[in-house]
């Protein structure tokens, strides 16, 4: 499904969305598609990693967060 947006752009982000289409050799449009895509694929992984950190420190690392906490 394609969802219709209207995308208004000051003059900076509009240079910026300008350079990344010049940078992926495509349109406005498409650059700023990649970009979205790029971002969430980007955040995506960073709260992976986090959640994964998380896990360690609660499971492997458990003794030695209780003891740092008692310090």
């Amino acid at each position: 499904m394609v969802m219709a947006m209207t995308l208004r752009l000051d003059t900076d982000h509009d240079e910026m969305a300008q350079r990344l289409a010049k940078a992926f050799g495509c349109s406005k449009h498409e650059a700023i598609i990649r970009a979205i895509e790029m971002t969430d694929t980007r955040v995506s992984l960073k709260e992976t990693a986090l959640r994964k950190a998380q896990h360690i420190l609660e499971t492997r690392d458990k003794e030695l967060m209780d003891r740092l906490a008692d310090s």
